[in-house]
């Protein structure tokens, strides 16, 4: 899977990509061509390098980082002009500008990185490819075919340079026929040079195309190391099979929160090969801890740090997840028909023995509660049996007790009269998780609908009802 396919799989990376500071279109284009990785020394190379870049941002030669970023505004995409050397085309001048210009800034980037202790990408050295594309060692970011290419060149364009001139003092000379036979001969003589600049160019394209994919990746490393140095990331280690988060966070939820000078509370959670439940009311943020367990997964796999104070994570061949409005009716399906659809994709992975991260919300919540908690307790067991890492929130109680069972405390203790309101009431709520046994699921739904204003009749009424 590529990171552009990811982005639109999961809540929140969108965000990120947006917010990183790429500075050229083809980092850009590197970034959502990434794969996703699953082996641990891939994930570990790439981590290093986002780790290095992310020591030097935050160290004395911070500095450096913004000269390369501004050298990185100058690239621009020219891999067709690439494509053209390594298949032995003519360029035109344009094109041979357009290389000219990436290799000259190619090596002002490998200069800044000389400057590091240890170098961040290796990029090829262009100078032996500058050099043909600027004979006369000027270093201007410009391309012609100048004289220094060749002699006749340079006789044949001072004998118009002459002609022009002697036409000019006198006009009634007819000198027309031997100008327009001198500059044929110049076109002629300009067409050679540049087929024969292209020959030479042809064996240094390896060379060129390597700098354009690290330059490409220079620009990725630097900007996930800003991404993480402005929205306090850390670098995950890897672990072979329990995932553990410390202060785990939601970055889009947590700058929405920063806004109105509220805090987004970071979450502990540990996760081994099994079913993992976790109960609470609905405002009780369980649907984003499991957006948050998906996003940190993506983001670990595709090379970033990952919001968290720290971070154990096992890496995983896919991430199944199953969350109310990511779920497509588009072909017809009910609701519930839908998500089964989307379970037994999860059983059946689990049944394979596939590594997966299954995340699943509110399991069969739109059916009716004896056959729900029959179903939620039978692909629990499944995940089980198959050790398959899996998170499962629900409101049921009666859940299979061989699984681990976590509860959001929400607003677990007593409050004053009118402390709490409609407007203030998340400021109140603790969004930590807590080991609960699950024997009893917490009424706290008919006291959040009083703390709301809901209409006495109903909740008194209610209550009667949870007598019966």
């Amino acid at each position: 899977m590529k990171l552009r396919t990811a982005i639109s799989q999961i809540t929140g990376l969108q965000h990120l990509v947006e917010s990183m500071q790429l500075q050229s279109s083809l980092g850009k284009r590197y970034l959502l061509d990434m794969p996703m990785m699953y082996q641990t020394n891939e994930v570990n190379e790439e981590l290093d390098l986002v780790n290095y870049a992310y020591s030097v941002l935050r160290g004395k030669k911070s500095g450096l980082i913004s000269k390369i970023q501004t050298k990185l505004m100058q690239v621009r995409d020219i891999k067709g002009s690439v494509k053209n050397i390594k298949s032995n085309s003519t360029l035109d001048d344009i094109e041979l500008f357009e290389i000219k210009f990436f290799a000259l800034v190619s090596y002002e980037i490998l200069k800044l990185q000389n400057e590091f202790e240890t170098t961040l990408i290796e990029i090829p050295d262009l100078n032996r490819l500058i050099s043909i594309l600027d004979p006369e060692n000027n270093r201007v970011p410009s391309f012609y075919i100048c004289n220094a290419y060749s002699k006749e060149l340079a006789t044949v364009r001072n004998e118009i340079k002459e002609l022009k001139a002697a036409m000019k003092l006198d006009p009634e000379m007819d000198l027309n026929s031997k100008l327009e036979a001198l500059e044929n001969k110049a076109d002629e003589t300009e067409r050679e040079v540049r087929t024969h600049i292209c020959e030479k160019l042809h064996s240094h394209s390896k060379d060129l195309e390597k700098a354009l994919t690290q330059v490409a990746h220079l620009d990725v490393i630097v900007a996930k190391a800003i991404l993480a140095d402005n929205m306090a990331f850390t670098r995950a280690q890897i672990s072979e099979s329990t995932t553990e988060y410390k202060a785990m966070f939601h970055p889009q939820i947590k700058e929405t929160l920063a806004l109105s000078n509220r805090k987004f509370q970071g979450i502990d959670i540990k996760l081994n090969q099994s079913v993992c439940f976790i109960t609470g009311a609905n405002m009780a943020g369980k649907t984003v801890i499991l957006r948050t367990l998906a996003l940190c997964q993506y983001l670990l796999q595709f090379g970033f740090f990952v919001p968290a104070q720290s971070a154990h994570i096992a890496l995983v061949h896919r991430i199944l997840v199953s969350i109310g409005d990511d779920q497509s009716e588009q072909n017809g399906l009910s609701s519930f028909a839908s998500e089964m659809v989307k379970i037994n994709e999860m059983v059946e992975a689990a049944i394979n023995k596939e590594n997966v991260l299954v995340l699943v919300d509110e399991l069969a919540r739109t059916t009716n509660p004896t056959e729900g908690r029959a179903i939620v307790n039978a692909v629990a067991e499944i995940f089980n049996e198959n050790k398959t890492l899996s998170v499962i929130t629900t409101h049921y109680s009666g859940l299979n007790k061989d699984c681990r069972k976590l509860r959001v405390k929400g607003l677990d203790k007593e409050f004053k009269q009118g402390e709490i309101n409609k407007n203030n009431i998340n400021d109140y709520m603790d969004y930590s998780l807590i080991e609960d046994d699950a024997s009893k699921v917490p009424h706290e739904a008919l006291r959040i609908a009083g703390i709301l204003g809901i209409n006495k009749q109903i909740i008194e009424k209610a209550k009667k009802n949870l007598i019966r």
